[in-house]
């Protein structure tokens, strides 16, 4: 018994716990389509649904906060609440509206394939601010990432995909500020408790979205039963719960640069989700592109012993 518990122990302070967090909070990421259909059917548009993802996870985390650890879950230093105001308006207000700006021009897919350029970000950013390396496995596993995500929305037809250098433009803004919540998260969470940061970030990002998108009104014309039940499930489930298991899992001893692939397992939850309460169609493709993205995941984690060491294959 006292062996089963240290092995435990040792398995939770260990980087282990810390990738399925990353992995968790992608399977719940892959929820958000599911909401965001949700909510349109009751009228709200993109512009609402990203402000009540936001403020109701503040709202729900009010409560949490309390109840973990009373008024000291809020405080916070300067230099914190800094890093959560960058996160709030970058990475979800800014992120929100370049992301929404791309969808509007492109259209969903091309969109959603800029969105995966965000590991690329994280990788290179990573190299410079976190001295980490960048093995020949870590490309590929990359690569193999992106074409698995190309696969699985395009399911091989091309004439999904739209050009536009507007379009182009705003996505990898988007994948950009999308990467920033592993480069300033991976920051934020050695000095402030994640759960603070997820706190204030949101609480930055849905001041933003509500200044300058003034959502009030679109509320009030769609505000129902529906509309409240879907809106505080939007902030439970791909909101307080992935952003939770997120940034618990970057204050773990992680290799920022893997996160994003581990966390891009959202992709095949969205397509599943997709599958079995809507009926979409399912092709070889499509199978394709979950394979090789699951691979590229595996691949991340890939290590084995050398000279008494444990690598990564190949430096």
């Amino acid at each position: 018994m006292n062996k089963l518990i240290k092995l435990t122990k040792q398995i939770y302070s260990s980087d282990i716990i810390g990738y399925v967090m990353i992995f968790a909070a992608g399977t719940l990421w892959g929820t958000i389509g599911l909401f965001v259909k949700l909510l349109s059917g009751v009228g709200a548009n993109s512009t609402l649904t990203a402000f009540m993802r936001l403020f109701m996870g503040f709202l729900i985390l009010v409560p949490v906060l309390f109840f973990m650890g009373g008024i000291k879950m809020f405080e916070i230093d300067k230099s914190g609440l800094i890093q959560c105001l960058l996160l709030g308006v970058l990475s979800q207000a800014l992120f929100n509206y370049c992301y929404n700006v791309s969808i509007g021009v492109v259209g969903v897919a091309t969109a959603s394939i800029l969105l995966y350029a965000a590991p690329v970000f994280v990788c290179i950013m990573s190299k410079f601010i976190f001295q980490e390396q960048i093995g020949m496995l870590k490309i590929f596993s990359l690569v193999l990432n992106i074409i698995g995500c190309f696969l699985m929305v395009t399911g091989g037809n091309l004439s999904y995909l739209k050009l536009s250098v507007i379009g182009i433009i705003f996505g990898l803004a988007s994948a950009f500020l999308y990467s920033l919540v592993t480069i300033i998260g991976k920051i934020a969470s050695g000095s402030v408790h994640p759960f603070t940061i997820v706190f204030y970030s949101f609480l930055f990002g849905w001041l933003t979205l509500g200044i300058f998108t003034s959502p009030w009104e679109s509320i009030a014309g769609v505000s129902s039963f529906k509309f409240w039940i879907y809106s505080i499930g939007y902030g439970l489930i791909p909101t307080v719960g992935s952003y939770l298991f997120y940034m618990k899992g970057l204050s773990k001893n992680l290799e920022t640069s893997r996160v994003p692939v581990i966390a891009s397992v959202e992709t095949v939850v969205a397509t599943l989700i997709g599958v079995v309460l809507f009926s979409e169609k399912l092709n070889f493709i499509n199978v394709l592109g979950i394979i090789f993205l699951l691979s590229s995941i595996a691949m991340m984690n890939m290590k084995f012993k050398e000279k008494g060491k444990e690598a990564e294959i190949p430096k």
